[in-house]
């Protein structure tokens, strides 16, 4: 499905852009084949002729989606990418975009400007260059690093939606950024009333494990934390080890090292009280990785309420699980929200999540992991 898109959009650039004027080289294509820049498509005005209007017709009918009048510029957003720095989510939130723009049924002016890493040049640089287009409006998945630079009064006049980061992690940020990253610590809170009160924390020694690792131990006392790092995973320290024994574990590692901490408890005989995780682990592969005793005891933390089915549906056809990927989940939040806010006050909102104090307020539901995939737990 997704290929038959991309061909389609690739046709639309061939006959469009034939008088030889901002034609797309034999390198651009390349880029545009991988789906690195797949929306980009989307920006300019084109005229559809026949045989464009036949594809366009019949690859609507093959994935029942809205038919959109391209050229049309109903909303107008830069996305600024720091793709050195956030990596594979520069397709994410990109795709999420454009599963956003089909589903509205809205024409589009959507750019992206690849900023490189977040140092303030760059940043600073790569915004002015989005201002000067004629852009006010930014999805911006962005670090803590990141909004550092676009906190001034430089950029009191533009709007920021940064899909990435809670708002917490920010000192004094400015009122015209608006955040949508999940609230870990929320989610840290209200598992721990599942603890024994005795807890362990295994993390991975990334910034992001070190950040749960620290909420964690902000919110108990005196809990045992190791951090397993690398590939050569080592267990040996696990052998009766009394401080892990009949605790209340937190899962604080990417999903193959959960996977595999989780069967190692049983092995080492260590009888956790219960395994513990946040939005980090809640990913259907879960299930697969591993097995049925060791999932029995699994809590996880989740903020993705149930998505919107047509949205599911174009973003599976671009490679996501929109139910399980919680950056995509907030970037099409923050469209929806520019789009009710700046754009057309009178459309109805997509999501149930409401923004307060410039922050994308997230139910919390504690997930147990059954055979077939994840439940709620009825307990809470």
């Amino acid at each position: 499905m997704r290929n038959l898109i991309i061909t389609f959009f690739i046709i639309c650039m061939i006959f469009t852009q034939s008088n030889g004027q901002n034609r797309c080289d034999k390198e651009c294509l390349k880029e545009l084949s991988n789906g690195v820049d797949f929306i980009q498509f989307i920006y300019n005005p084109l005229t559809l002729k026949e045989p464009i209007k036949g594809y366009y017709a019949d690859i609507k009918k093959l994935l029942n989606i809205p038919e959109i009048e391209i050229g049309r510029k109903d909303i107008k957003v830069a996305l600024i990418i720091p793709q050195d720095v956030i990596k594979s989510y520069s397709v994410v939130v990109s795709d999420s975009v454009f599963s956003y723009i089909f589903k509205r049924d809205i024409g589009s002016h959507i750019e992206i400007f690849y900023s490189g890493d977040e140092s303030k040049d760059s940043l600073n640089f790569t915004i002015q260059r989005a201002k000067n287009s004629g852009f006010k409006h930014f999805i911006a998945p962005l670090t803590i690093d990141g909004i550092g630079v676009i906190n001034s009064s430089d950029y009191d006049d533009l709007i920021f939606y940064i899909p990435t980061v809670n708002i917490k992690s920010i000192q004094n940020p400015s009122s015209n950024i608006f955040f949508g990253g999940i609230d870990y610590e929320a989610q840290i809170q209200k598992l721990l009333t599942k603890s024994n009160g005795k807890v362990s924390v295994f993390g991975d020694g990334s910034k992001v494990a070190n950040m749960l690792n620290d909420i964690v131990a902000n919110n108990t006392d005196n809990p045992y934390i190791k951090n397993i790092e690398g590939n050569d995973i080592k267990l040996n320290f696990l052998k009766d080890n009394y401080r892990v024994k009949n605790s209340s574990i937190f899962l604080n590692t990417p999903l193959i090292k959960s996977a595999l901490l989780s069967s190692q408890f049983r092995v080492f005989d260590l009888n956790p009280h219960i395994l513990l995780s946040t939005q980090l682990n809640y990913n259907s592969a879960l299930i697969s990785l591993t097995q049925s005793k060791d999932r029995q005891n699994i809590y996880i933390a989740n903020s993705i309420m149930t998505p919107d089915s047509q949205l599911e549906t174009l973003s599976a056809l671009l490679g996501q699980k929109l139910a399980y990927d919680w950056v995509a989940y907030s970037t099409m939040i923050g469209m929806d929200f520019i789009y009710l806010n700046y754009i057309n006050k009178n459309a109805k909102a997509i999501f149930k999540e409401k923004l307060q104090n410039n922050q994308v307020q997230y139910k919390i539901d504690i997930m147990r992991a059954g055979n077939y995939g994840f439940y709620i737990d009825e307990e809470i």
